[in-house]
């Protein structure tokens, strides 16, 4: 690979520049890397942009002191870690769900899940204001904890303690299921 060094330095007098270099020497390393962890062209694609971005975002070359390379190849097998165990997760939930599923006749799975989505509002709506206003920008306009803190003009940590409470709150409220189905809703939107 490419000098760290010569990559940290540039990137003090011009970050644009160096963020295009990262890009250009570890682009295709990582893409193929990633590959050969989670044999997914596409989603190996998507890490490896994500990884970038938030490099970028974070400006975490700033004060970078250490092994650019290692750094980079972590980043990436750590970011593929969580994909296979998201993948897991969201496999298990859809195969629970499908099978529950298939005990019903259609008639009754439509009326089931009129009564979930009711139940799921309702439960919603006992919420704190400002715990519901968090957890509803979150999860149905799909915005991140920053942004939402920058909406409200609050901390990223009263975002994150508000959707703790949410959630908490209906898990303790909500049958398993319908809080899985949330969750499986908010891990596939984001």
């Amino acid at each position: 690979m490419a000098n760290s060094g010569e990559i940290l330095s540039l990137y003090k007098q011009d970050e644009k520049a160096a963020l295009q270099k990262l890009f250009d020497v570890y682009y295709e390393p990582l893409l193929l890397y990633c590959y050969r962890l989670i044999r997914n062209s596409e989603s190996a694609e998507d890490l490896v942009q994500d990884c970038f971005v938030h490099i970028w975002r974070s400006k975490r070359l700033e004060n970078f002191e250490g092994e650019l390379d290692r750094f980079m190849f972590q980043a990436i097998k750590f970011r593929a870690i969580n994909y296979v165990r998201d993948q897991c997760r969201k496999d298990r939930l859809y195969s629970n769900i499908s099978e529950r599923k298939e005990e019903l006749p259609a008639y009754f799975q439509e009326e089931e899940a009129g009564k979930e989505i009711e139940l799921l509002y309702r439960t919603i709506s006992r919420l704190p204001d400002e715990c519901r206003k968090i957890f509803l920008m979150a999860c149905l306009d799909d915005m991140k904890y920053r942004e939402i803190a920058d909406v409200l003009n609050v901390s990223i940590n009263t975002v994150k303690t508000q959707m703790k409470i949410a959630l908490r709150f209906l898990r303790e409220n909500l049958t398993r299921d319908t809080f899985s189905s949330i969750l499986l809703f908010m891990s596939t939107g984001k």
